[in-house]
């Protein structure tokens, strides 16, 4: 695989929260905003997951800005004991807390509107280091925020899913792509029957003439994905170059691709076989229906799929497939 370029804007992330070292939950929001951001042409290159504990956060965010200049913080902005992120931040930054009016009396009119009461500890969430920019939040009470400052710039976002996702897509990802200029896409191969060394063989020499478009190879069970990315290009730039490296690799090595993107090989063998006028059979053993399940979880496969046989005692196989 090849490693990524040095070119453009590159970001750190540190998510925050013990409930994600113990595994009681999924990190699911590093995972969105990597996607996010390299739509917005700013490359991730690190990710860290801190517990709620203040050395451990002054530490990550601080290694963050030293080797990028730009972190994302998701977690802890919220009004209880452990939401501790933003404390941790304002005195890394020696930028004091400052109460907040207007955020203030936009939370109470929200808990007014839905009957309730707030507790001085949602004071807290009205809290911002001085020289902030607020992310006004819709979807919940921690207000995002964007803080420049003379080591960098902290973006800090709840570690709500829905809230986190809503504040990146409508308050951090406008603001990237105005300062921004070029973007980061992929097109992905995929490949059946064909080891990855092999693979390599086939494809390797004209990486070179694929520049300034990187090559990975992403292998799993079920074949080796190839993954072309374009870094920090014009969109339209990106897009040209993209279709050629994909036509050029696919004269390379193209008996073994059978689509692209999300293509699922059971979707494309029974395009394949509508399109030849053919149904399919299967017969299985130690797969134990494992293919006939790929088939059929296609929807509509019924008009093209006719059923199969799990044989795997050597008695049936003999009976029902004629297995000498």
């Amino acid at each position: 695989m090849t490693a990524s370029p040095t070119r453009g804007a590159a970001i750190e992330l540190v998510t925050v929260g013990h409930e994600l070292l113990l595994g009681h939950t999924v990190d699911t929001n590093a995972a969105y905003a990597g996607q996010r951001f390299a739509d917005a042409g700013v490359r991730v290159v690190r990710r860290a997951t801190v517990g709620d504990n203040p050395a451990d956060i002054a530490e990550a965010v601080s290694s963050a800005l030293d080797r990028t200049g730009m972190v994302l913080t998701t977690g802890g902005l919220g009004p209880t004991r452990d939401d501790i992120t933003k404390h941790v931040v304002s005195e890394l930054l020696g930028m004091p807390l400052a109460f907040n009016d207007e955020i203030w009396a936009e939370l109470l009119a929200r808990w007014q509107r839905i009957g309730r009461v707030p507790s001085e500890s949602n004071r807290t969430q009205a809290m911002v280091p001085t020289g902030a920019m607020v992310l006004p939040n819709r979807w919940g009470t921690a207000p995002g925020l964007w803080i420049p400052s003379p080591r960098g710039t902290v973006i800090m976002l709840p570690g709500v899913p829905n809230e986190m996702r809503n504040l990146l897509d409508h308050e951090v990802v406008p603001r990237l792509v105005d300062q921004g200029g070029g973007v980061v896409r992929s097109r992905t191969l995929r490949t059946a029957g064909i080891a990855e060394s092999a693979l390599a063989e086939l494809v390797d020499p004209v990486e070179e003439e694929l520049a300034p478009l990187t090559l990975a190879y992403l292998p799993d069970v079920a074949g080796v994905d190839l993954r072309l990315t374009a870094w920090q290009l014009p969109a339209a730039e990106a897009d040209a170059r993209l279709t050629a490296g994909s036509a050029r690799l696919r004269d390379l090595a193209g008996q073994w691709i059978y689509g692209e993107g999300d293509d699922d090989l059971a979707a494309v063998l029974l395009t394949a076989a509508r399109a030849a006028g053919r149904r399919i059979a299967v017969a299985e053993s130690c797969t134990g229906g494992l293919l006939g399940g790929r088939i059929t979880a296609i929807p509509g496969s019924s008009d093209c799929f006719v059923g199969g046989v799990i044989a795997y005692h050597d008695a049936v196989k003999t009976a029902l497939l004629g297995v000498p």
